[in-house]
């Protein structure tokens, strides 16, 4: 999604639907995200005139809210990722009742890769996205963070999470064969991380 004035120009030739939002119709709004999820994955939408903030509030009204934590997480000079449903990602999962962000980034990294000694550092940008959930749809913000870790034992990928292979790669091949498989919002994350790491 991309949040734009009515003054923006953007290009012909990008593959960009615009919608005009209206927020207190939640049905034609309901209408217009399943209409979204429902496209092509190279499609974008775009919002004119209307917040992020009103936005995500609308979004959490009308869908599931699903609340999640990861990392983003470095040892020397490699970093850690996971292989899931056919894609790179980043170690993340739901938050558990009562449950703190950062407490649930940490346990979440340390289940699905077997990883220990985990060190946060920073936090990095959350991320959104919609995807359907059982009979509906889920709205889920990921909240990132940079960590660091001297941990030197074996990672254990966690099958039962659909997680094939987690493995230690080298900054070379997060730029070569990473980045060009993994989703959007993750590259948003991992390009912000390098640059704390460097």
């Amino acid at each position: 999604m991309h949040f734009i004035s009515s003054e923006s120009q953007v290009s012909d030739n990008e593959g960009i639907n615009f919608y005009e939002l209206n927020l207190k119709k939640g049905t034609e709004f309901n209408r217009t995200c399943r209409d979204f999820i429902s496209h092509n994955k190279s499609i974008q939408l775009l919002i004119k005139d209307i917040s992020f903030e009103q936005v995500l509030e609308a979004l959490k009204k009308e869908f599931r809210y699903i609340e999640a934590a990861g990392g983003f997480i470095q040892k020397a000079d490699e970093y850690l990722f996971i292989h899931r449903h056919g894609r790179w990602d980043l170690p993340k999962g739901k938050l558990e009742k009562g449950e703190g962000i950062q407490e649930a980034a940490i346990r979440e990294c340390e289940e699905e890769c077997g990883v220990k000694n985990l060190k946060i550092e920073k936090p990095l940008r959350s991320t959104f996205h919609l995807y359907p959930f059982k009979r509906d749809i889920a709205l889920k913000q990921a909240y990132w963070f940079y960590m660091t870790t001297n941990f030197e034992g074996p990672l254990v990928p966690q099958t039962g999470e659909s997680i094939e292979k987690a493995e230690w790669v080298k900054k070379e091949k997060v730029m070569k064969d990473i980045l060009p498989d993994t989703y959007l919002t993750i590259r948003d994350v991992i390009k912000e991380a390098l640059v704390l790491s460097t």
